[in-house]
């Protein structure tokens, strides 16, 4: 009986111990700059379980050739990023129900409104209906760029594990990625974007 038991804490031990390896892990690839993300299997939201994206869309990386979408805009038209591939743009993904997006939405007002040459800023939100957020946009007074993505079907092309999910495209390349929201959302965006119109 004793043995077994030993047995029993020995594999609960090596369990705990592979878990935070795995967390520490995780928070190293972030860099540990971002103040936190919603995940996006999370209750309120629920993305990852009732959309898996098809085999032919991984996550994406720094370098890669960042998939083409089309989205409808709030407000009227439509988006789609292969029009803007002269350009720095910045896609943010986001829900109204996740705090940390709704954290960063002023920095994205902020730096949508400074009129930066050559920039755009496209804000996809994850799966809510139009009414949702219109709704949410005109309580808040938003006046960037906003795509509805009722069906998921842009998220399926840039998998996450947690919103906001933030890459800065040049080119139609993925130049850097954001998993949650950086502490000064604002410098840290607006940072990578100047780094990239150079």
């Amino acid at each position: 009986m004793k043995k077994k038991t030993v047995i029993a804490i020995i594999v609960v031990c090596v369990a705990v111990i592979a878990a935070a390896g795995i967390v520490s892990a995780v928070q190293k690839k972030n860099g540990g700059k971002n103040e936190g993300a919603v995940s996006s299997s999370d209750s309120a939201g629920n993305l990852a379980e009732e959309t898996d994206a098809p085999a032919s869309y991984g996550a994406l990386s720094e370098g890669d050739a960042a998939p083409d979408f089309t989205a409808e805009l709030a407000g009227g038209g439509s988006f789609t990023l292969s029009e803007h591939r002269d350009e720095v743009v910045l896609v943010n993904f986001w829900a109204t129900w996740c705090p940390p997006c709704v954290g960063e939405l002023p920095a994205l007002e902020q730096l949508a409104n400074e009129g930066i040459e050559g920039f755009t800023l496209i804000a996809v939100n994850c799966r809510e209906n139009k009414d949702t957020v219109d709704a949410f946009l005109a309580e808040n007074g938003y006046s960037f760029a906003v795509a509805y993505d009722e069906e998921y079907e842009v998220g399926k092309k840039y998998p996450t594990e947690g919103i906001p999910y933030t890459l800065i495209i040049k080119n139609g390349i993925v130049e850097k990625t954001y998993i949650g929201a950086p502490r000064d959302a604002y410098a840290e965006y607006k940072s990578a974007v100047e780094e990239c119109m150079k």
